[in-house]
């Protein structure tokens, strides 16, 4: 926070009757979070949209990260030229001189770059100047894929510190590690230290998503949730269309490297330069009332709120736990666990297919830039209209609408249409199965979100994300099935699966419109309301005994 603490200049309100949205009287007092938030947030404004908008720049580095290896380390093994008398012979002798320069020329004949051929792409990429190509092609796939060990540890370790330095500084911390990794690796001499560079990343950029997530949702009023989670995941599609942009423009891997590190930079400038209050959730649970409602007092000018937030005596329970004692909380809280462990897996699940469908989107791009800017697009269709959709439907039936979908798509890739000689039914309902599998992740982030109390929502989420990265180190063998059996077997696996997320969802609640949750007592107040058929804004309230019953 800038040294003249913005939330130290708020004006004083007067000690008057303040009113709800509706324009009736509101007995201040006993008042949850959730119903403060909700009361000071009614409308957007500019303030509050570049604030939301700010914390929402960090996931574009961690599209990059993500991604960026396709660039860095591209082999083109269609772009080269022979050099050598064994090349030139083959090239001679070969039937079909027009498609001399592929793979199959270059690795069946164990031709040497420098020695036999030159490559003579427009790219620069370390493969080629590593010669990880051929017989040495698996280290690009370990280089590309350690990111995700690196995410994983990041997981584990950002468990605890979201819930001890807040969501906003481990955001920045994870957000720093990020853009240091990726600016450094323009100067890696060699394949270990880029390994190294690589897991850092991953341990830095999945912080700095899962804390930024957490952080926005908790910021966000109840009407605004689903829309900014929908923005939120956007953010990814548009890092993944810069980073193409970027790739089409630099050629050489190092700069492309130095590039994304300067815009992962200029994402964490507004952390510093705007207002960007750390959650008023997390500062209660920890017990800082205080901080808390110099938060709301912020928020309250930022939204030109006329709500006295002076008035506002915050009900909340302070829980400064460990790690261990989060864990108990587990065993005495049962419906915490049990919505936590079918949570974790749909995670699991939804990773799984994600990463393991073997999608059309190849099929319409002809180069390496126009297939990633359609799969990104796939991306941004998906992400888009799940908020309508979410909207319309509902969290809990929503998600399960998506996963049936991908059910849908994977039972129709079973049968044998060709539309063309490159085309068939497959390829385009894969790709209407992708839509579905992306959407269903993005529902997963925020329902999870909002069942998971703020005291634990740190380590719920990081713990289904981890389950998740597990998901994804998985998927992509799967598409081993195709080689292996009948092109059924992987698709009815996948839908299968999908079923398995359904049930898992069908058990849990449903959070569209509920009061999120602060503890894990407020967790079992909640599925109590719901078995009652009591509306879940009131079941806190009459525990907190508010005045909004």
């Amino acid at each position: 926070m800038p040294a003249n603490d913005p939330m130290d200049n708020l004006g004083k309100c007067s000690p008057k009757e303040s009113v709800v949205p509706s324009g009736e009287p509101l007995k201040m007092g006993r008042i949850s979070i959730e119903e403060a938030v909700d009361l000071i947030i009614t409308k957007i404004t500019l303030k509050m949209a570049l604030s939301f908008v700010a914390i929402c720049c960090t996931i574009l580095s961690t599209a990059f990260g993500t991604y960026i290896t396709i660039y860095t380390g591209y082999i083109p093994y269609k772009e080269w030229t022979c050099v050598s008398e064994k090349c030139k012979g083959l090239l001679a002798s070969a039937d079909d001189a027009k498609n001399f320069y592929s793979y199959e020329s270059m690795c069946d004949n164990d031709l040497v770059a420098g020695s036999d051929f030159e490559w003579s792409s427009p790219m620069q990429t370390f493969s080629m100047d590593w010669d990880f190509y051929c017989g040495n092609e698996t280290k690009l796939s370990i280089v590309s894929s350690v990111i995700f060990i690196g995410s994983l540890l990041g997981l584990l370790v950002s468990t605890s510190m979201f819930d001890k330095i807040g969501r906003k500084r481990g955001a920045i911390v994870g957000g720093v590690l990020g853009m240091v990794s990726l600016a450094g690796s323009s100067v890696a001499p060699n394949y270990i230290v880029l390994l190294l560079l690589r897991i850092v990343s991953g341990f830095g950029l999945m912080v700095n998503y899962t804390g930024s997530y957490c952080w926005v949702l908790e910021l966000a009023p109840t009407f605004l949730r689903n829309p900014i989670s929908g923005f939120f995941t956007l953010g990814w599609t548009a890092g993944v269309f810069i980073l193409i942009g970027l790739s089409k423009l630099i050629g050489a891997w190092k700069y492309l490297y130095v590039a994304t590190g300067v815009l992962a930079f200029l994402g964490l400038l507004p952390f510093f330069i705007l207002p960007v209050p750390e959650s008023p959730r997390f500062s209660l649970i920890k017990g800082k009332k205080d901080e808390a409602l110099k938060t709301l007092k912020l928020m309250a000018t930022m939204s030109n709120s006329d709500v006295c937030v002076e008035n506002f005596e915050l009900v909340y329970e302070e829980r400064n736990q460990s790690y261990l004692e989060q864990l108990k909380d587990f065993k005495l809280y049962p419906t915490m666990l049990s919505e936590s462990v079918l949570s974790t897996v749909t995670w699991f699940i939804v990773a799984l297919i994600s990463y393991s469908y073997q999608f059309g989107w190849s099929k319409i791009g002809s180069d390496l830039h126009s297939i990633y800017f359609f799969a990104g697009l796939g991306d941004g269709i998906a992400y888009s209209t799940s908020v309508p959709v979410c909207k319309f439907l509902g969290r809990k039936k929503a998600t399960i609408f998506y996963f049936c979908l991908v059910i849908a798509m994977n039972l129709l890739a079973m049968l044998d249409v060709p539309f063309s000689d490159d085309w068939s039914l497959e390829h385009f309902v894969s790709m209407i199965g992708n839509i579905g599998a992306s959407s269903a992740f993005v529902m997963m982030y925020l329902y999870s979100t909002e069942l998971a109390p703020t005291s634990h929502r740190g380590m719920i989420l990081c713990t289904c994300n981890s389950f998740a990265r597990v998901g994804s180190f998985i998927g992509p063998y799967t598409s081993l099935l195709y080689g292996l059996t009948d092109r059924r077997v992987p698709l009815a696996m996948f839908a299968a699966l999908a079923l398995i997320a359904c049930v898992m969802v069908w058990f849990l609640p449903d959070t569209t419109g509920r009061s999120v949750p602060e503890t894990p007592g407020d967790v079992e107040k909640l599925r109590e309301g719901l078995k009652k058929g009591v509306a879940n804004s009131v079941v806190i309230a009459n525990k907190n005994n508010g005045h909004l019953a």
